[in-house]
């Protein structure tokens, strides 16, 4: 049996897949992207932006 591994791991595929993604899709990857930075961070980083571990989503989606 054979096994495709489809994940765009080439530049040019990337490419291809960004050039062709939606902007629900891009706006999705933003907001991911936000998150793994913040989660990144270390505590004390989050607290001179005036956040906590647990306020990261609700930062990057909104939600107050």
């Amino acid at each position: 049996m054979a096994c495709f591994d489809l994940r765009p791991a080439d530049p040019l595929l990337l490419r291809l897949a960004r050039l062709l993604e939606t902007p629900f899709a891009r706006r999705q990857r933003q907001l991911a992207a936000r998150v793994a930075d913040l989660r990144a961070l270390s505590d004390d980083e989050l607290a001179r932006l005036g956040l906590r571990r647990d306020q990261i989503l609700g930062h990057v989606f909104g939600v107050r």
